[in-house]
């Protein structure tokens, strides 16, 4: 066999030497004619027989590609699909298993590729695999896990079938593109006493690999060719934009996650906190307020706490002070979550060297959730600190209105004359005789203000004195105050300016309302900002600048000291905003949480001026999408779709479309622009796109001849930001006119013949035209906006005939989608997760029962990059993807059902960082894997909020419907309601499923709730 593994690599030698001579012009013998690898969509069975119809139309390999000792014959057949290379040898020759041998597949991706791979197998099955970087590159070595064969021997000879997986070759990017070409040559192994001489240069082959059918009639497309849409006229707004946008500063400073940045006193320096997706301990960091560069320098490393705020001593330069705002144990080892601010030293001088030993704690108190931890010195030198209610739920604790702690509330405290008699009792401060609650029984000296839930983020005007707070709501209002000396501001008797829960006991002082407050359809999680005192913006100077972390919306407001003399939205952006700072310069700095390189630092601008504008559609029949208003016919290359488990909407019918824009291709085409599928949630459009959908109600209930179009929604996709608009339907059915922004409702009135409910044979059903900023509560950037459209949702049939009529066929959307070419796939990414979900569902069914949580979820990857350029193919036949069940299909699994209509209707809130005030996930199915009802971490979890008067309340009570407060919110309507928003009836049936699934779910041990998946 030595003498084998010699020939093996002698051959990879002359492979790499043919390639590197053709790169550099040197003449070689010509390589024989391109092959063909043809492209198959049907799967190949690795058992040595080769009986599947695709290897009978396979395509030889050429004979000069082939190497065999002369006593053996050889003849070779190549076919690939979206996973796999699949090769079928047919060996003559001895037949004695010591003399048979191996074969080895020598491969090089590309005509002009250095590198190379081997993959061999023996006579016996055995596989091993090697990558050859070339360049004089010692070979790396490896197992070959993921490589099939099989061998089968008879009385001419033997056969080998084997896979390679394109994850083989993953050290060069992976999968070829239809149309590329490849080089490679197999080898037959000879007896062990011979030793051929390598094959010439020559016997390196072309591959070239076909792509899918163009036309293929035993299984017809269903939409053979897209034409391109040029009629559209949605483009621009019908609103005037806002003044403002954001740009990037600090470009190479890409930092993943950022969630408090500062500007270091007299220094060309930055401090900011990092916080790792997954709430993991972060790191405080500095860097150089330069563009041209980046060097970050960890100043705190993971301690087990996570770091709010930064601040500076007022004397920076003299004591070089600065505070940090944390959460994390109390003690290393600690469960008790205490959130601290510490004081550290920081040399005046460069390199402005930091000091971790000279931590001090100032104060801390205990808090797990609704943590506070911001830190601000006022023009009076003391420091204000913030603090939340301290736990993760509606003010379970009643720290809200108790003065005697130091929870909900802003402190007052002086850093620079601690009080003796505390020294060594974790505190560093005095108490200014001037609180307001100096004195009072039972009061905390410390309080400044109380009744606040989740003070994220406070600022103190240098000039003003103005103390502002931007407060996280819960249910339905996000709030901003201008603190007030010994305010209440009412949580959890009231959220911001409305009843909470109006029987809590409450403080001594009187309740005050919000300076300003936001509705959940306009902001989700409000992180709070700054006022401005910069000079590049000099119409806001004065102003208090803030923003939302969940849809990045920006506001900004003036008060006089009696009362708001202007407030008004400024800039709408895509950022995650975790924080509002100033640079050196004084201009603004915000930093932007999103994970990967995604996130980072920018500012303010103005919007740039723009020429002219179309004028915005008013009409349906103005937009260029419809060829027939009345019979709902759109124009051709509108592409039509339907979904696997559809939002409810009220019993309404829907019919769904999407419009791509054009591009111009490599030969000056008109095309239409690609879809970036993401491997989670929503795929990632481009700019120009257009998604409609429309609804439509029965006059008479359950009789489609009284259907009625009722509204028409656009979601309209430039400068990467996506907007909504709704149109209503006129009473005639021949037109649509534009809702204003603030939407509206509508009665209509239905013929039933429920009389038991409605004895006079007719109801009333109210239609909620969404306001624009409703539209983008539920299309949410978690859930990256789009919802229907997304693998799971997508991949299904669809009866494109009955929709676009003759020359159309039922086919599976993503095929259809992928045979236009209007895919780019980050292969790699989802290849990987495809291998990773195998492994894992392999390992669950070795194991006794399944580890939840175990192994990668797409989710997991959402930040990834692609290592290599997207690719025109799905990587997986859409019938090996995931997909979503349809809630009321009765002959899906009960538990798949019950979670596709979770995900459908609710996960666009409940979802990391989707706004929903509950720490559960419900997007537990991806095109890789179905999650365990466990993992939603609802299922016999505490509530966070109302628990409705149920006994022993829990979201999901596993084999308890009547304690499972998630079936209550869906069953009723009002307040407390699910989905909060865009329903006024009850989906009886999805009630009736929820409940049975609930039901089934094992009490004793809710991880076994899998089980209903199976």
């Amino acid at each position: 066999m030595m003498h084998l593994r010699r020939y093996a690599c002698a051959i990879a030698v002359a492979v790499l030497a043919a390639v590197a001579a053709a790169a550099a012009g040197v003449a070689v013998a010509a390589p024989a004619a391109a092959g063909e690898c043809r492209f198959t969509d049907t799967p190949i069975v690795v058992d040595g027989r080769a009986d599947e119809a695709a290897w009978q139309e396979a395509a030889g390999l050429p004979p000069n590609a082939i190497v065999a000792p002369a006593a053996t014959s050889q003849s070779v057949k190549l076919l690939w699909d979206r996973e796999s290379l699949y090769l079928l040898a047919r060996l003559g020759g001895p037949q004695e298993p010591g003399e048979r041998g191996s074969l080895s597949l020598l491969l090089v991706p590309g005509v002009d590729q250095p590198a190379a791979y081997e993959f061999r197998v023996t006579a016996a099955g055995a596989t091993s695999a090697a990558f050859l970087p070339g360049g004089g590159k010692e070979p790396v070595r490896a197992a070959a896990p993921r490589v099939q064969a099989a061998t089968v021997a008879d009385a001419g000879g033997w056969t080998v079938e084997m896979r390679v997986p394109w994850t083989a070759c993953m050290d060069t990017g992976g999968r070829p593109e239809p149309g590329t070409s490849w080089r490679l040559a197999v080898v037959s192994g000879p007896p062990a006493a011979a030793t051929p001489e390598p094959p010439a240069a020559d016997r390196v082959a072309a591959i070239r690999f076909d792509g899918p059918p163009a036309v293929n009639p035993s299984r017809p497309y269903g939409i053979p060719t897209l034409v391109p849409v040029t009629t559209s006229k949605l483009t621009g707004s019908p609103d005037p934009p806002l003044p403002y946008t954001v740009e990037r500063v600090l470009p190479l400073a890409r930092v993943p996650c950022p969630i408090v940045v500062a500007h270091q006193p007299g220094s060309d320096r930055l401090l900011y906190a990092t916080e790792p997706r997954g709430y993991k301990p972060s790191q405080l960091m500095r860097m150089r307020d330069d563009p041209e560069s980046f060097e970050p320098e960890t100043l705190l490393a993971e301690d087990g706490h996570i770091h709010y705020s930064i601040c500076f001593h007022p004397q920076f330069a003299a004591n070089g002070y600065v505070y940090v705002g944390s959460n994390g144990p109390r003690d290393p080892g600690a469960k008790e979550k205490v959130t601290r601010i510490t004081r550290y030293v920081i040399d005046r001088e460069p390199p402005y060297a930091f000091h971790p030993e000279s931590a001090r704690i100032v104060i801390e108190w205990e808090s797990d959730g609704h943590n506070g931890g911001d830190i601000a010195f006022g023009p009076d030198g003391m420091l204000y600190v913030t603090s939340g209610d301290g736990s993760s739920d509606s003010d379970q604790k009643l720290t809200g209105q108790d003065l005697s702690r130091l929870q909900a509330k802003v402190l007052r405290i002086d850093v620079d004359h601690p009080d003796p008699a505390t020294a060594g009792d974790r505190r560093l401060y005095g108490v200014p005789a001037d609180n307001p609650f100096v004195g009072v029984p039972g009061a905390r000296p410390e309080t400044w203000a109380y009744g606040l839930r989740n003070p994220w983020r406070m600022t103190i005007d240098r000039e003003s004195g103005q103390i502002w707070v931007g407060n996280n709501g819960q249910d339905l209002w996000e709030q901003v105050y201008l603190i007030e000396r010994g305010a209440n501001y009412g949580w959890s008797v009231m959220e911001g300016g409305h009843p909470f829960d109006l029987d809590r006991k409450r403080g001594p002082t009187p309740i005050l309302s919000p300076t300003a407050e936001h509705s959940h359809s306009e902001a989700r999680s409000l992180t709070g900002g700054i006022v401005y005192r910069g000079r590049r913006l000099p119409e806001l100077r004065g102003a208090y600048i803030y923003g939302d972390y969940s849809t990045g919306r920006i506001w900004g407001i003036r008060h006089d000291g009696k009362k708001v003399t202007w407030h008004e939205p400024i800039a709408d952006t895509q950022l995650q905003i975790t924080c509002f700072a100033t640079d050196a310069n004084g201009e603004i700095l915000i930093a932007d949480h999103q994970v990967g390189t995604g996130g980072g630092f920018y500012t303010l601008i103005p919007r740039p001026a723009a020429g002219p504008a179309a004028p915005f559609p008013r009409r349906l029949s103005e937009t260029g999408l419809f060829a027939s208003i009345p019979d709902h016919r759109m124009v051709p290359g509108v592409i039509p779709y339907i979904v696997n488990s559809p939002l409810w909407s009220d019993g309404t019918h829907k019919a769904r479309f999407f419009v791509l824009p054009n591009r111009t291709d490599a030969d000056g085409n008109t095309v239409p622009a690609t879809i970036f599928t993401m491997p989670a949630r929503g795929w990632q459009f481009p700019d120009g796109s257009v998604l409609v959908k429309s609804f439509a109600i029965d006059a008479v209930e359950g009789d489609p001849a009284t259907r009625r179009w009722i509204e028409t929604r656009f979601m309209l996709k430039e400068q990467g930001e996506w907007a909504g608009y709704s149109y209503e339907w006129n009473d005639d059915q021949t037109d649509a006119v534009l809702v204003e922004s603030p939407g509206k409702d509508r009665d209509f009135t239905i013929r039933t013949t429920d009389l038991d409910r409605n004895p006079d044979g007719v109801r009333t059903q109210t239609w909620h035209y969404p306001s624009r900023t409703e539209c983008m509560v539920c299309h949410s950037r978690a859930s990256n906006y789009v919802l229907g459209l997304c693998t799971v949702q997508l991949n299904r049939d669809f009866d494109y005939a009955a929709t676009l009529g003759a020359g159309h066929a039922t086919d599976n959307q993503l095929r259809t989608y992928e045979h236009l070419g209007i895919l780019a796939v980050p292969w790699s990414v989802e290849a990987r997760l495809a291998e990773a979900a195998r492994d894992r569902e392999a390992a669950a069914g070795q194991a006794a029962a399944a580890q939840p949580g175990s192994g990668p979820t797409a989710d997991d990857f959402l930040s990834l990059q692609p290592t290599g350029k997207e690719s025109k193919l799905l990587a997986l036949r859409p019938e090996d993807y995931k997909r979503l069940a349809d809630p009321h299909d009765a002959s899906q699994p009960l538990g798949l059902r019950a979670q596709s209509y979770l995900q459908s209707n609710c996960a666009s809130c409940h979802v990391y960082a989707g706004g929903g005030n509950a720490m559960f996930d419900l997007d537990t199915v991806d095109p890789f894997r179905v999650a365990t009802a466990s993992e939603t971490r609802a299922v016999d979890a505490l509530p966070m909020h109302h628990t409705f008067g149920l006994p022993d309340a829990r979201i999901i009570a596993a084999g308890h419907p009547e304690r499972s407060v998630l079936l209550t919110r869906v069953s009723r309507r009002g307040p407390g309601q699910m989905p909060q928003l865009a329903t006024a009836i009850v989906d009886e049936k999805a009630v009736a499923l929820l409940r049975a699934w609930i039901e089934s779910l094992p009490p004793a041990a809710p991880d076994a709730a899998d089980a209903a998946l199976k």
